[in-house]
This record gives C-alpha cells, structure tokens and sequence, in this order.
C-alpha cells in the first residue's frame, strides 16, 4: 500500500522526498566526522587535539564541570584562536548531544558560547576515552555562581536590552537551526564584558542529554514532575519558561533555588501555579512583568512561543492570559499523613507510595471522591475507560494508570520511574550507563503504559500513529531474546546519540559501527570467548543493518563454528563498508577461536591444510581474507560432496561386509550349496563330452 503511494506522489513531492533524505544523509555524515578520536599524544606527554589545540591536563577549570555526570572541565590553548578557551570531557553518563553538534556550531551569535571542535580523546589521567567538546571560555560572571548564591544585579532598565532581547533573538536563531537548548538556567548564562558594555552570553548545552541537570524550578509542571533524564527533549516554549524564571530572579533579586529541595519546589508550583511562585507578590516593571507572564503560564494553549516573544519584543501588546485554574475539590481526599486538593499532587503522592495508593483506589469512596468533587467530562470518561480495561490489572500497573487518568498531561509512572514517551530512550540510557539496569524500564514498555498515554491524549500529541508504531516496534524486539534484540535494541532504537554501552567498551566512547571495530581492536589482547554481546549486536543492527542482519543466523547460532563464521563477516563486512585500517589483533582474536570452525570440514588432511593457512593471517589484520578462507562456498561444497561420495561408498562397504559375515556364520554349511551346483554342472559336462564323444565315434564307424 505505500509503495502504490509512493508511486503516486508528483515528482515535485518526490523531489521533495528526496531532497529531504539527501539532507537527512548529508547531515548524518558531517555529524559522523565527530565520531573520530582526534586526540593525539606527543612524546613529551603533551596533549592535542587535531592540529592546533593543546589541553592541559593538569589545570582544571571547575566551573565548567558537571561532577555528578562525570563532566570534568580543563583549560585549552586554540593557536588559531585569540582568547582563552576550555575542554569538557563527558563519559556515558552525561550522554552527550552528538548529533546536534552541526546545528549549534551554524549558531554564529556572540551571545553564545562557541564551539571550536568535538570528538573523542584519549584521556591520559584514567586512559579512558572521553567525548570533548572545545569552547572559548566566557570572561564573566554567572547569574547565579552557585545554587546558594544571590544573583548578579542588573539594573531595571537595563535587563530587557541587556538579557532579555539577545536571548529571545538568540533562541530564534535556535529555531531556524531546528535545535532546543533545553539547559538554560541561571548558572548557564554569562554576563561578559566591562561594566557598561555588558553582554550576556549563554552556555552550552551539548554536554549532557536534554533537561538531564536542569532543576525543576527551570521546567514546566508537567515536566518538572518528571525524573530529569526522562522529561524528554522538549520545545522552544521550555526555553522560554527557563529564561522567564532566570529573568523573574534577576529582577526580583532572589535566589529560588536556596533552601527548597525539588520536591518542594514542584509542591509548590503545582498548589500555587507557576507565576505565583517565581513572582510572588514583587512589583515586576510593567514590560517585563507582560512578558513573564506569557512565558510562565502554566496553560500550554496560552503559553508564549518564539513568535509571540519576538512580537512582544516589536512592541506589541499580547496581553496574556492568566492560567486556568487547577481543578480543586470541594473537600480534599486524605492520603499517606496528608491532605489533597488537586489530581495532579494526589498522582504524584501515589506513584511514590504504591501499596497504598492501590489500597486507596480499591475503597469505593475514592471513585465516590472523584466524581463528586471533579465535574470534568473528559476526566469522566478517562476514568470509565480506565476502570473498564484496568479493574483487574495488578497493583503497579493500576497506580499507574489511574495516575495517567488524574494527570493526562504528566509523565508515565510506574515503579519509581516518571517518564514521557519521548524521553525513555535517555532514561534506560542513562540507567544503563550509570550500571542501574534495564529490568523495570522493561516491564514499563512490556506493559505497554506508553500505548495508554498516547491513546487518552491522541488528539494533543504530535504524530501520535507515529510514535504508537515505533512503540510497537519497540515491544516486538524487547520480546525477542536473542542477541540484538530484547532491552538493548529498545535502548539503541530509542536513542540516537547513545554510544554503544557494551562492559567490553567500558573504557571506550564509540559512537559509530567503525569505531565498534576499532575499539575491538584495542580490547584483542584479552582475547574473550565472546566478540559481539548483546549491546554490541544491537548496536550494529540499529546503526548500520546491512552489516549484520544478514547473517544473525550464523551469529545466535547453536554450533560454535558456525558463530565465529558469523562474526567474522560482520566485522570484514565493517572492514570493507568504512574503510578501517588493518586491524591484527582482532584477526588473531577470531583465528583462536576458529577451532570449532575447522571442525566444520570433513576431510581432515583439508582441516590439516586449513589450520595452516588460518594461522599464516595472524598478522594481516585483513578480515576479508580470513573470511575468504573459511567460507570458500566452493571448498565447503566439493567437501560435502566428497564426504557424500565416502558414505555412500562406505555404505556400500559396510553391506558387503555384513552380507559376507552372515553367511560366516553358517559356517557348517559354508559353500555345500555352491558346490552342489558346480558338481551338477562338472557332471553335466562330463556327460555332455561322452555323448559327444560316442557320436562322434558312431559317425566315424559308418564312414
């Protein structure tokens, strides 16, 4: 049915179509230029990076470091550049944003931090690859130097065109480039420049996954109730929120964050709105105040977008709305020590305490409670479709969907987890990468909770068929053991920018199929009896297919040889497909295992001679030979051939010999029977010559 619509499509859709995917591909190959180890070492000990940048080690910048996802920050010397810059080093659990590094460098704004290079270094300290991302370093003051300090003092006059406008026309430029920073805080943007010629400069946001170190205070209700790694990638409109909260503690002179844990925080914005927390009761500058009340309603409908700032800039007056007001009951539902007023403060209560909340749910004052204090149609009918499907489901998945029916616009949770559908790929990556594990972010998806959030909300979210479909994608592979399916194909499908997070790598960054091989190369000494594990295979299958699909029945195959004749295609396939380098240690790690894989031939003069010739490629490194060696179609067939001819002949053998000792074992009788006969023959003979003979002798007489 798609192919009969592709076929029917204009050819200036097509051209469109193909437009779109020559892009798409051009893209992917500049950002796979960042996949490379551009470290190199000199025998002094120095450290560059490519040409011209020097890092030094041993002089850390800790103010650019993000200690609790292994960021660690250090200076750099760019020759090219003038100025100073720096390096950051993220391993697996920051889960950098590779794939957008070509959108923020065509960013060209001076009020953003700027990018000179990025790929993956060799780090002496640990002997570790790390990803490095090089920037100019900002010669100023934070707005907030710490989650304790008072923030940097801006005159009134002076915050709309020295902080405001550049970061709305900043994030503009964001937009045009299709990027979302979604790491703007008050200790990410940058005031620069002597006193007078000011400029702020906002920071990175590269370095970690989307929202992964932003405090709730910087995020909406809906994603701040979410588990950071899991509130997804977002939109310009949270951008937008985080800049309105970083501006209202600029002018109001207060520092949000001190004192409040992020429970508190989220308490109170989801019992008073957001605008009522971040402003309070400050006069706010009649300008300033409009706009902050555009960008920090709580209502998505009314929430000011990119157009809406940028208008707002032109002088226009948009006069927003206020929030509508959260739905409060007439009397509140006692629960776990505390009083509830709202649905959204009662879900989170009851994914965090669930024996109880399934406790709650199942008295019948609870749906009482409901329906007497909420008069909503839609959570009406949320609630029936709910108790149609799930009356009977088991405590966890009741919480949880009875959670999703009170709050249709939060995250999924279940188990302790709090997650949007678009965030699970960082999530499970995230908690892999740390050593958490994957087992409950696989019963989440076996459970199918995402399916049942998209379907309640189906109208509101973006290509909701879409996201249903690789939904189901995503449960069909969990549900297969072999390797290259179950959790980790889930991980690698979901998330894009993960690197591959086999054990075997852990002190490697590898990013893309070819850098699967390198890495192999480095780890070959070990020589361990597996090559490609679960992570790696998924990894291959995800990125590249072509490379090992094809032959993932010889890979998850029973019989040994036949695995390492699998593996050794798919890693000459990587070879030949990127060009690799020769890669020695590998090639001796697959000949120590191809004993199995000689055994697979039947003449053993042929295995004798095969061994031989396996062991003189030890030291080429050429995968492509090695296969060419061991699956010869040609020498594999006249060899089963050959091994069919001897059974045959054998059988033949085997018959005439059982034929011969049957008839040994009536040895008394032995040959009375053939003898009889050569007797009766002689006899007859005999017979025949006198008779001949005597007519013979008849016929002379009468002569």
């Amino acid at each position: 049915m798609a192919e009969e619509e592709t076929e029917q499509q204009s050819p200036d859709v097509q051209e469109e179509v193909s437009a779109a995917e020559a892009g798409a591909a051009q893209k992917k190959r500049l950002e796979s230029s960042y996949y490379s180890i551009i470290s190199r070492a000199t025998a002094d000990g120095r450290l560059f990076v490519n040409q011209d940048t020097e890092i030094f080690p041993g002089r850390e910048c800790p103010g650019f470091a993000v200690p609790a996802f292994g960021i660690r920050a250090y200076e750099a010397a760019d020759a090219r550049q003038k100025g100073e810059q720096f390096v950051l080093l993220c391993d697996w659990r920051a889960m950098p944003r590779v794939t957008h590094i070509g959108s923020y460098k065509a960013i060209k704004s001076p009020h953003l931090m700027t990018l000179h290079d990025a790929g993956i270094v060799q780090w002496p300290v640990d002997n570790r690859q790390k990803f490095a991302f090089i920037f100019d370093k900002p010669l100023g003051k934070k707005i907030l130097d710490s989650p304790d300090a008072a923030p940097y003092r801006i005159s009134e006059d002076k915050i709309i065109p020295l902080l405001v406008e550049p970061m709305i026309r900043l994030l503009a430029e964001f937009r045009n480039v299709e990027l979302v920073h979604r790491a703007i805080n008050a200790e990410s943007i940058y005031m620069t420049g002597a006193e007078g010629a000011e400029r702020a400069v906002l920071g990175e946001c590269l370095s970690t996954a989307p929202s992964l170190r932003q405090s709730p205070l910087y995020e909406t209700i809906s994603r701040g109730v979410a588990q950071a790694s899991g509130r997804g990638p977002g939109l310009l409109v949270d951008d937008l929120y985080a800049l309105g909260v970083c501006i209202a503690m600029v002018a109001r002179g207060v520092n949000l964050l001190q004192g409040k844990s992020p429970q508190e925080l989220i308490h109170e914005k989801i019992e008073h709105g957001s605008h009522a927390v971040i402003i309070g009761k400050e006069r706010i500058p009649g300008g300033l105040s409009e706009f902050l009340r555009g960008v920090l309603n709580d209502d998505p409908d009314q929430r000011w977008g990119i157009d809406a700032a940028l208008a707002w800039l032109d002088g226009q007056r948009l006069s927003p709305k206020q929030a509508r007001v959260t739905l409060k009951a007439a009397r509140p539902l006692a629960f776990h020590g505390g009083k509830f007023w709202d649905l959204r403060s009662l879900a989170q209560s009851f994914s965090e305490n669930i024996a109880e909340a399934a406790e709650e749910i199942e008295k019948e004052q609870f749906d009482v409670w409901i329906k007497r204090n909420f008069e909503d149609k839609s959570l009406e009918t949320r609630f029936a479709r709910m108790w149609e499907k799930e009356k009977d489901a088991a405590r966890e998945r009741l919480v949880s969907c009875v959670c999703m029916a009170m709050d249709p616009f939060g995250p999924v949770r279940y188990k302790g987890l709090s997650i949007f559908p678009d965030g699970f790929g960082t999530a499970l990556s995230c908690a892999m990468a740390s050593g958490e594990g994957g087992q409950t972010y696989g019963e989440l998806m076996q459970q199918q909770l995402f399916n049942v959030w998209v379907s309640q909300s189906f109208d509101e979210v973006p290509d909701a068929a879409g996201l249903l479909s690789l939904l189901e994608k995503c449960r069909s592979a969990l549900v297969q053991k072999m390797p290259g399916y179950g959790i980790e194909r889930v991980l690698y499908m979901l998330n894009g920018e993960a690197p591959c997070l086999s054990p075997m790598f852990r002190n490697h960054f590898v990013l893309s199929v070819r850098g699967v091989l390198l890495a192999l190369e480095d780890i070959s000494a070990a020589q361990q009896e597996t090559v490609l594990d679960r992570h790696i295979a998924a990894f291959i299958s995800v990125r590249e297919p072509k490379m090992i699909d094809p032959y993932f029945g010889h890979v998850n195959s029973h019989n040994r040889g036949q695995q390492v004749i699998g593996v050794i295609h798919v890693l000459a396939a990587i070879q030949r497909r990127f060009s690799a380098p020769p890669v020695p240690g590998v090639c001796k790690w697959l000949i120590s295992l191809t004993a199995p894989m000689v055994e697979l031939f039947n003449d053993r003069d042929l295995r004798q001679v095969m061994a031989k010739k396996i062991g003189a490629l030890q030291g080429t490194g050429n995968l492509t030979a090695l296969l060419d060696l061991v699956d010869d179609t040609a020498l594999i067939r006249a060899d089963q051939q050959r091994f069919a001819y001897a059974r045959q002949e054998y059988a033949v053998l085997v018959a005439e010999k059982g034929r011969i000792e049957g008839l040994l074992a009536r040895r008394q009788v032995f040959g009375v029977a053939t003898g009889r006969q050569v007797a009766m023959l002689v006899s007859c003979l005999l017979a025949a010559t006198v008779v001949a003979g005597y007519l013979v002798l008849h016929f002379l007489r009468m002569l």
